[in-house]
């Protein structure tokens, strides 16, 4: 990284957390089981991140979820390779500002959309995505684990920088897993 882009993040992140602290949003564990509604947001800038995010968007449709993803390239025009839909929009570094936060009138029908759960699959945890998933009003955030952000994410999951999105997935189907046996034993008492 240069030094002005390593200013522009430091300067991104702060305003980031004045956002954060100055907004309140009502948070609601929510297990991948009784999630009717899932918004999805990761890096579409790596081509096997992007199948992999599509592998599992279909298998979270084939659970009956309504899914919408938002993905992020860390270039001026996406990729004659990427396709977007109503479900699925990406967008670029021309879609935000000088500090990386991603310009509300392209990413707000996303961020306002009250999902059950939001999937933060971003581990490479580029800016511009940590500010949807901080401005998402999504009633569950699920994210990689960092100190940093733990103001942003009900559930976060760790893992180091060597794992891929694959083992990070893997984890997410296992966490959420576990919230679904611990709901189904406090429904059951």
């Amino acid at each position: 990284m240069g030094f002005i882009q390593d200013i522009k993040i430091k300067v991104g992140e702060y305003f980031l957390k004045k956002e954060i602290t100055g907004g309140v949003r009502s948070r609601s564990i929510m297990n991948l089981k009784e999630a009717k509604t899932i918004g999805v947001i990761f890096n579409a800038g790596d081509i096997n991140e992007v199948e992999l995010v599509k592998k599992y968007i279909t298998y979270l449709r084939d659970m009956g979820k309504k899914v919408r993803s938002m993905g992020y390239v860390a270039l001026k025009e996406l990729p004659g390779n990427i396709n977007t839909s109503i479900d699925h929009q990406c967008f670029t570094l021309q879609n935000v500002n000088w500090y990386y936060k991603p310009a509300i009138g392209f990413i707000g029908s996303f961020v306002e959309e009250e999902y059950d759960l939001l999937l933060d699959l971003n581990i490479a945890r580029q800016l511009p995505l940590i500010y949807v998933a901080a401005l998402s009003k999504a009633k569950c955030k699920v994210g990689r684990y960092s100190e940093k952000y733990m103001s942003i994410y009900d559930v976060m999951i760790e893992t180091d920088d060597e794992k891929t999105l694959k083992y990070f997935l893997q984890n997410v189907d296992t966490y959420m897993e576990m919230l679904n046996k611990k709901a189904s034993a406090n429904t059951v008492k």
